[in-house]
């Protein structure tokens, strides 16, 4: 946070780098606060106090080489800081998305909040049905002023979003869809989206696994194209580059790959230019066992073990929670054996 703390000053906080420039240029005298955290990726358990999951993530994030270790817990201690001295803004406004990326963020900065209040109507709302970080400056201007204090109600939804996201099953998170989620109007999506990424009932893919494989059946063979295509399959699209190549390469991995071709893989941040072309240029094709994944008659979680993260749960070969894309239902470990 780099601009002095001056009386007046109102606070904004956003979803990431991208928005926040955005905003600097369109809202004068205004803090702004970017969260940057992928919080679809890698654990999201519950935790002792805020330092020990900023810990947490630090680590999940620096190992999957995306970040510098040092620089980003330095990031997130600034972020906590900023948090702590709230009280030293007039206004706090929560500049936030409708997808995925952006909706755990809130959950996790409303239950912040709810258990850190500011004084009535201190602590602002503005919800977004687009992306902000691809808005022109002018349209975020015009913005200013539609927010809204933030309610009881969404503070108590969020509180119970975000405990039920971080839980060591998927249950509590799933159960969210069976109560009355209307004062968080994007949520709803937003956690039926995250049970997406289950591995699903008859083939194992996640959903992005799956549409990863369904555009290369479907002709789109070249990686950069291949995520502008997945990309396009969403509702709301949530997931960038990195993460994405990320689940590309976990497809051509193993002894057992579902795609093929991928020759200058896996993906590597640090790489220079030239190996990030030699990547992208890759032609990729399904193999046998990817296509008859995709089609369900087999299952992926026979071939290949498991380990990632929704929230809080854990997923391994030995606790894979599924989800039953038909029925919009949770399948627990021991009842798909």
């Amino acid at each position: 946070m780099g601009q002095s703390l001056a009386p007046g000053y109102g606070l904004i906080i956003t979803n990431g780098d991208a928005a926040g420039e955005l905003l600097r240029k369109a809202i004068p005298n205004t803090e702004i606060m970017p969260w940057r955290d992928v919080l679809h990726d890698g654990p999201v358990p519950l935790t002792r106090d805020d330092e020990e999951l900023a810990e947490i993530r630090g680590d999940f994030l620096a190992d999957k080489g995306w970040v510098d270790r040092d620089e980003l817990r330095e990031n997130f201690r600034a972020r906590n800081r900023g948090l702590a001295h709230h009280e030293t803004f007039n206004r706090v406004v929560l500049w936030f998305e409708h997808d995925l990326y952006d909706q755990l963020q809130l959950i996790q900065i409303l239950a912040w909040f709810a258990a850190n209040p500011r004084k009535e109507n201190a602590l602002l709302l503005l919800q977004a049905d687009d992306f902000l970080g691809t808005q022109k400056v002018e349209a975020l201007a015009s913005m200013q002023g539609s927010e809204s204090p933030v309610t009881e109600d969404q503070f108590d939804l969020a509180t119970r979003g975000w405990d039920a996201f971080r839980q060591p099953t998927p249950e509590a998170w799933a159960g969210l869809l069976d109560g009355e989620l209307a004062a968080l109007p994007y949520l709803k999506a937003a956690v039926r989206r995250m049970l997406e990424e289950l591995p699903d009932t008859k083939s194992g893919l996640a959903r992005t696994q799956r549409a990863i494989l369904q555009q290369i059946a479907e002709g789109v063979v070249r990686p950069g194209d291949l995520f502008g295509a997945v990309q396009k399959t969403e509702e709301a699209a949530f997931m960038g580059d990195w993460s994405f190549w990320d689940r590309l390469d976990g497809l051509a991995a193993g002894d057992a790959p579902l795609i093929e071709g991928l020759d200058a893989g896996p993906f590597c941040p640090a790489g220079d230019e030239r190996e990030f072309k030699a990547y992208l240029a890759c032609e990729l094709s399904l193999s046998a066992l990817g296509r008859a994944v995709l089609a369900g008659d087999d299952d992926y979680l026979k071939h290949h073990s498991i380990n990632y993260w929704v929230g809080g749960t854990h997923l391994t070969s030995e606790n894979a929670w599924r989800w039953d894309v038909e029925k919009g239902q949770l399948v627990a470990p021991k009842a798909h054996a």
